[in-house]
């Protein structure tokens, strides 16, 4: 798992971890037009020309953006939901969002400072805010879960029939998953065209967080087959996620993998916790690149 930790993530981990990291901070201090939410494939010869002259051979991408993927269609499923979502009403929370441990987020929604489903819309129309913006654009994403508003909902509905809050679960929780985890309404595709429509049921990870009660959120890009594509492919580039950038520096700093989009995500504050997968490095690097806590049981 790679995320933003606070003290106690679970009960377990609150007796072995105390920790707080502040990440994320490129991004923590940009408000985000509402004016372009229509995401439309970027001129990237401008950037390709700069990286080319990059000092870190490993940054000279040939390419950023997937030739494939429409990320409008992301969107779809949320479209009425994200309009009425106001860009003062995602500037009034981020303070509370931003940077925090899923502990204090618990402890926000046990003060009714917001719903789940407001959390979970939060994390949508941040990520379109910044996937659709040619200058910010991470490609830490490769797809939405269509039923995540619903999730959240559940959560809200469980907590209105007298649930009490344990603020070190995961209950109620965004979550990302690398693209090679599968997970049931979503495409499991580990980056690659071929598997665009690969329709696979709950990993055993994802049917854990959904028995916590968990939202699952969508998915994470990384380097496409979890860097078993070539030898020399960039690090965090798929087909269909595009090439993962980091959001300390997109041209200046890799992203590590191959559970790049995870740590870029975490990094970037889309989620309130990321799942990676682990080989060897494929946690460890992208936590160490992205500047986040990279959990590797």
């Amino acid at each position: 798992m790679v995320c933003r930790l606070g003290a106690g993530v679970n009960r377990m981990l609150k007796s072995l971890v105390r920790i707080w990291l502040v990440c994320g901070l490129v991004f923590a201090q940009i408000g985000f037009a509402a004016e372009s939410t229509h995401w439309e494939r970027f001129d990237e010869q401008d950037d390709l020309a700069l990286l080319a002259e990059h000092s870190n051979e490993s940054m000279r991408f040939r390419l950023l953006q997937s030739q494939t993927t429409d990320k409008n269609l992301w969107w779809q499923p949320f479209l009425d939901e994200l309009e009425v979502f106001s860009e003062a009403r995602y500037a009034a929370l981020k303070p509370l969002v931003l940077d925090q441990a899923i502990s204090s987020l618990q402890r926000s929604i046990a003060a009714g400072e917001f719903s789940y489903e407001e959390l979970t819309l939060f994390y949508l129309y941040r990520i379109r805010a910044i996937e659709t913006d040619s200058a910010r654009y991470l490609n830490a994403v490769i797809s939405l879960n269509p039923d995540a508003l619903a999730a959240a909902r559940r959560a809200d509905a469980e907590l209105a029939s007298g649930r009490s809050i344990d603020e070190n679960s995961v209950f109620g929780m965004p979550v990302l998953l690398k693209d090679n985890i599968g997970s049931e309404g979503s495409a499991t595709t580990a980056g690659a065209v071929v598997l665009q429509q690969n329709a696979t049921g709950d990993a055993f990870i994802t049917r854990q967080l959904r028995a916590a009660g968990a939202v699952i959120l969508g998915k994470a890009n990384l380097s496409e087959w979890a860097y078993f594509f070539c030898e020399d492919c960039p690090s965090g580039y798929s087909a269909l996620g595009g090439q993962t950038l980091n959001p300390y520096g997109r041209f200046e700093f890799g992203t590590g993998g191959s559970s790049s989009g995870s740590g870029a995500a975490a990094a970037a504050n889309l989620a309130a916790a990321t799942v990676g997968s682990e080989t060897s490095g494929s946690i460890l690097s992208p936590a160490s690149s992205n500047s986040v806590v990279g959990l590797k049981p």
